[in-house]
């Protein structure tokens, strides 16, 4: 994960480990719309990046920043070149503003919120391209900026994760309903990497299994159960829901309540599509009432 939230942990590291971390963000996400607007990029001494902004394509002048090691966080103006703006598919000459700051500079309260991917906001008085007296402040809705003579303001709101174990015609479909609703999407194909993925979890992601591999199906349904995972969904009729549900009793794993299969609401979905549109609308409930 790319965005703010997925560098919270390493910048969070840093700063307990007394080591500098200078942290960028674009405040023009309209200006590049292919990039998710909360993407952000952490640069630490030598120029090692941790996330990525834009793509990496002002990489080259955030590290020559860092290297400045300014103490103050400031609205840094780039009019992007000719290779900035191919890389970025937009007209040569396109401008976007930079925030970027010292670590240190920026509330010390912002980073746990994130950790847990929590909506969080800042505000900041602005005087020329200088910014100080940042501070924490009430998140209010979607993910926006707004900056103007005087001061800054950043909310930031998490987009929820759909991570898909499985492929063919479902997965596919699924993949389309989710980004429909403004969902990322994550599909794996290996059960390792699925088992580590969700791991990172939180609770206004899910995750959805398929297959008919019930080891590798029932080692990823073990590892959701483990995390923080808001929806678990199992795709399936309801043989393999059993065979499933017998592989992880075998392992000591009896609450499985939090999984639902077959996953999706009981609407007479038949088609990959109906299902995936069941499916998406069970994950929503779902964050709307956790404890229904």
């Amino acid at each position: 994960m790319s965005v703010v939230y997925g560098i919270a942990l390493s910048v969070a590291a840093c700063l307990r480990g007394g080591t500098r971390v200078d942290v960028a963000w674009s405040l023009d996400p309209e200006q590049v719309p292919t990039f998710d607007p909360t993407d952000a990029v952490a640069i630490t001494p030598g120029g090692g990046r941790l996330g990525s902004l834009l793509g990496g394509a002002l990489d080259s002048r955030l590290v020559e920043l860092s290297l400045t090691e300014a103490n103050e966080a400031r609205v840094v103006t780039c009019e992007l070149d000719g290779i900035e703006s191919s890389a970025l598919g937009v007209p040569q000459g396109t401008v976007v503003r930079i925030v970027f700051a010292p670590a240190e500079v920026l509330p010390e309260e912002l980073w746990e919120p994130l950790l847990e991917r929590e909506p969080v906001a800042i505000a900041a008085a602005k005087e020329d391209d200088r910014l100080s007296e940042i501070r924490f402040v009430a998140p209010q809705g979607s993910t926006s900026f707004s900056l103007d003579d005087e001061q800054l303001s950043a909310n930031w709101a998490p987009t929820p994760s759909l991570v898909l174990f499985g492929g063919g015609p479902m997965a596919d479909a699924l993949s389309h309903a989710a980004g429909f609703v403004g969902w990322s999407v994550d599909r794996v194909s290996g059960a390792d990497h699925a088992i580590g993925v969700a791991a990172n979890l939180s609770a206004i992601d899910g995750i959805v299994v398929m297959g008919h591999d019930t080891e590798a199906v029932g080692r990823v349904l073990q590892a959701a159960l483990g995390s923080r995972v808001g929806y678990i969904g199992s795709i399936g009729p309801n043989s393999l829901q059993e065979d499933r549900g017998d592989w992880l009793a075998f392992r000591g794993v009896t609450d499985t309540g939090r999984v639902h299969g077959p996953a999706g609401f009981p609407i007479g979905a038949r088609t990959p599509e109906e299902v995936a549109v069941s499916v998406v609308c069970e994950m929503l409930s779902v964050r709307e009432n956790p404890d229904s």
